[in-house]
């Protein structure tokens, strides 16, 4: 992968590292509760304060359709998407197809399957709009796979030789054909400590050629420790950091939630939207550290080895709470971001920002849940029960006047 020269490098750099780490103070001139919204060369700046201060209304949400009502079974949801006329697409990558329903619920088709023809899947990781349809992201055969919003298989687009890296997980595509990306998980270990992966931010002009790495991004922190025999094994520590990487058609929205500071960028990687603000950041008490490794002990179940035990007992852990959960992207450059939750609470509350950047409301929502998806006035939720079972539901969302 190249390094970026051009002046395009410069701009996503320094946006970058606004993104992913670092104190940022509010304005000396923000009132309080204020949310300040400006336009620097074409960039919008938001600067939200205390989030949990705003005082913004709690909205309401109602349920359109629930896959486990409508008997639908589903393997390892990938990603979900809704579409320009209304219906849902939903990446089903444990049966290696995509399942489009009508925005009333109806399922009107199962697209792709198994296997390595056109149209067909191995891995789908990723689904991104385009103005007629749909583009699916198969991870393991590199290759974009369009289809129209009836789920017609239209043109397969392979990644070069060179660029057809399993853990890609594309996040914007525009018209022009550029395609902005990061890597996945990585696979490196350690002997103990803690450590960040770390993940390039790529820009793809010609999907036949080589990227531009346009910056390097924090990612998923891990905590490292031995095993009988020699080997070695991590775990995600507790209260530990990890990076937003969400897109939306052609926009992807990145993020580290060490801080709560988050850029939009187009798929030329040029940087359109900065969000700052301050949330979270509580210390971790005794108490929710003593939670949390009974609860990683438990989920290990009765047979744990005394080895597993030693290593969660002495796991290290971060000692204040991350500055907020996760965030979404949405048309227009919508924002929504889940505020972090402490053990035992069961809602989190996600703050609303519409396309002008002000705050449209909180909408609280199981803590447990994952925003899949939004549009202007529905959302994608995805949830499992205690035996890992999927249901994804669609909602409508009620704005106050």
């Amino acid at each position: 992968m190249r390094a970026c020269g051009s002046f395009l490098a410069v701009g996503v750099l320094s946006c970058a590292a606004i993104a992913c780490g670092g104190a940022h103070s509010e304005p000396e001139d923000q009132p309080p509760n204020a949310v300040l919204v400006s336009d620097s060369a074409g960039i919008t700046n938001i600067a939200l304060g205390r989030v949990e201060e705003l005082s913004v209304p709690l909205l309401d949400a109602n349920i359109v359709f629930s896959t486990r009502d409508l008997g639908v079974e589903l393997f390892w949801v990938g990603d979900a998407l809704l579409l320009g006329n209304g219906d849902l697409a939903l990446a089903n990558t444990g049966s290696g197809e995509v399942l489009l329903f009508s925005a009333d619920g109806s399922l009107t088709a199962r697209v792709g399957g198994q296997g390595e023809g056109p149209g067909e899947f191995s891995e789908i990781t990723t689904l991104l709009g385009t103005d007629g349809g749909f583009l699916a992201y198969d991870a393991r055969l590199a290759r974009l796979n369009e289809f129209s919003e009836s789920g017609e298989f239209l043109t397969q687009s392979p990644l070069s030789a060179q660029s057809a890296i399993v853990s890609l997980k594309p996040l914007a595509r525009d018209t022009a054909g550029h395609l902005l990306a990061i890597l996945g998980q990585q696979r490196y270990f350690l002997p103990e400590g803690t450590k960040r992966d770390t993940t390039p931010l790529l820009l793809f002009a010609d999907l036949e050629a080589e990227p531009d790495t346009l910056g390097v991004l924090p990612a998923t922190e891990w905590s490292y420790g031995g095993m009988p025999g020699g080997g070695l094994t991590r775990t995600e520590p507790a209260f530990g950091r990890d990076i937003v990487a969400r897109g939306f058609r052609d926009r992807a929205l990145i993020g580290d939630t060490d801080v709560l500071s988050l850029s939009v960028h187009a798929a030329d990687g040029s940087l359109t939207r900065r969000i700052r603000a301050s949330a979270g950041g509580w210390a971790v008490t005794a108490e929710e550290i003593g939670a949390w490794r009974a609860e990683r002990v438990a989920r290990r179940g009765p047979d744990a080895p005394d080895w597993y035990m030693e290593f969660v007992e002495n796991a290290p852990y971060r000692e204040t709470h991350p500055a907020f959960h996760s965030a979404v992207l949405g048309p227009d450059e919508m924002v929504w971001i889940g505020l972090v939750t402490r053990p035992g609470e069961e809602t989190r509350r996600w703050l609303i920002l519409g396309p002008d950047g002000q705050p449209r409301g909180w909408l609280d929502l199981p803590a447990e849940a994952s925003v899949l998806a939004v549009d202007a006035d529905r959302f994608v939720l995805l949830q499992r029960d205690a035996l890992d079972e999927e249901d994804v539901r669609l909602y409508d969302l009620r704005f106050l006047p």
